[in-house]
């Protein structure tokens, strides 16, 4: 299944590299503004990935980000972002990718994400670790105050930064992509993610995180199910003092 699935998000990386630089940027809602843009190059990533599961797993549901969902009743998911980190992408930012996740009922069992200008591949399954290009990956041992705390951007218009944890924390930046955030905590070059949760964003990223060692929860310290509104994924080391900065009110 994994082989299958890496082959997939590879060839969706070669459509993406064939429109990148070339693209003509449309919005999906005129009132969230710059940052509701959809490509073709999103729904031709979309087509591709979609077919080759499907080809594969057909009784299983998908849920994409642009045009594609179905129900068929699977206990298994597909959620895919055949582009994620599109304002990147139009903006010729290298800093996009695939991100293709697998959920059996509530929880995700397997994980792709894959960057093709930066030649990277990120992958994870259920109980067998996490690997960047074959490499055993393993999230940090930093504490708060050296962490690289990666905010998600704009969502329904408003800025997702917590003003509370920017403030203890060592560095923040604002990236917009969520597979490539997700990468680099699993990689051990940042140590916390906070966000609204749309799932085809974060599945992938959350087994990746979780088999380096990470830790994902919502933003209550709950189990994070594709119900969940919000997420908080981790080097584990800051969770509990992160959640609970977030629920500091004063």
């Amino acid at each position: 299944m994994l082989d299958i699935v890496v082959d997939a998000a590879k060839q969706a990386g070669e459509i993406l590299m064939h429109h990148y630089g070339r693209v003509k940027t449309e919005f999906k809602v005129d009132d969230k503004g710059a940052a509701s843009i959809v490509t073709q190059a999103d729904l031709d990533s979309e087509a591709k990935i979609v077919e080759i599961l499907k080809e594969h797993f057909p009784g299983f549901n998908i849920h994409s980000e642009e045009q594609v969902q179905e129900d068929n009743h699977s206990e298994y998911t597909w959620y895919i972002d055949p582009l994620d980190g599109t304002s990147n992408f139009t903006r010729n930012i290298p800093l996009f990718g695939v991100s293709i996740g697998l959920v059996k009922g509530t929880t995700p069992v397997l994980g792709v994400l894959y960057f093709p200008v930066l030649n990277l591949l990120v992958q994870a399954e259920q109980g067998q670790g996490a690997f960047a290009n074959g490499q055993k990956l393993t999230v940090s041992k930093r504490e708060l105050k050296h962490s690289l705390y990666y905010s998600g951007g704009y969502h329904n218009g408003h800025l997702q930064l917590e003003p509370k944890v920017a403030e203890c924390v060592g560095l923040m930046k604002i990236i917009d992509a969520s597979s490539y955030e997700f990468a680099q905590i699993a990689m051990g070059d940042a140590e916390l993610y906070i966000l609204n949760s749309v799932p085809h964003d974060v599945v992938a990223g959350i087994v990746i995180v979780q088999e380096a060692g990470g830790q994902v929860t919502d933003a209550q310290g709950a189990q994070w199910t594709p119900s969940s509104k919000t997420i908080v994924a981790s080097n584990q080391v800051i969770h509990t003092d992160v959640l609970r900065l977030m629920a500091d009110k004063s």
